[in-house]
């Protein structure tokens, strides 16, 4: 593991400490963060008001697009492995299913309890027509979104250490004499 110094704990017998690798997957992995949530949102307009599909239908089919999608990010640019495809796609599996199902049980608890956007945002953007009316309108994407960032903290972490774990590395010469 390569160490740029940023260890979390000054205590040096906690060795929690994060590699550019780290950094470069996080990166990766919130680029494709962002990009699946303008799809899965887009997706999901397009599904309830473009065709008139009830919500769960819709955010369930745009949900499986955008994990297919996810997959393929995952695995050649946000956590490229030396693994076997089959092997990362049953273990993402896995990750998928657990936050797929908190995802969109979220996602439809907050449209029921929450299926307008509510009077204070509203307001709190009374001053400009066009914000509080894309607000008003994208109301159901922003939940989406929303949800999709909460969810993101727990599936990285899976990712990271579980589904695309880094391998070690050989230690040069000089790190077996420091050991």
């Amino acid at each position: 593991m390569l160490d740029v110094g940023c260890s979390v704990f000054t205590d040096s017998t906690i060795p929690l400490k994060f590699s550019k690798s780290f950094f470069a997957r996080l990166f990766w992995f919130l680029v494709g963060g962002v990009l699946s949530i303008w799809v899965n949102a887009g997706l999901f307009r397009l599904f309830s008001h473009g065709f008139g599909w009830k919500d769960w239908l819709a955010y369930a089919l745009s949900l499986a697009i955008v994990n297919v999608l996810l997959f393929l990010w995952n695995y050649v640019v946000g956590f490229k492995s030396d693994r076997h495809w089959t092997d990362a796609a049953w273990r993402q599996a896995v990750c998928l299913s657990v936050s797929n199902g908190l995802n969109y049980t979220l996602v439809l608890v907050l449209l029921r309890l929450i299926p307008h956007c509510p009077e204070i945002f509203a307001k709190a953007f009374g001053w400009s027509p066009f914000i509080h009316q894309k607000l008003v309108d994208l109301w159901k994407e922003g939940v989406i979104a929303g949800v999709q960032v909460f969810i993101a903290f727990f599936k990285f972490g899976l990712y990271h250490y579980w589904v695309y774990p880094q391998r070690e590395s050989a230690a040069s010469p000089a790190e077996a004499e420091r050991a």
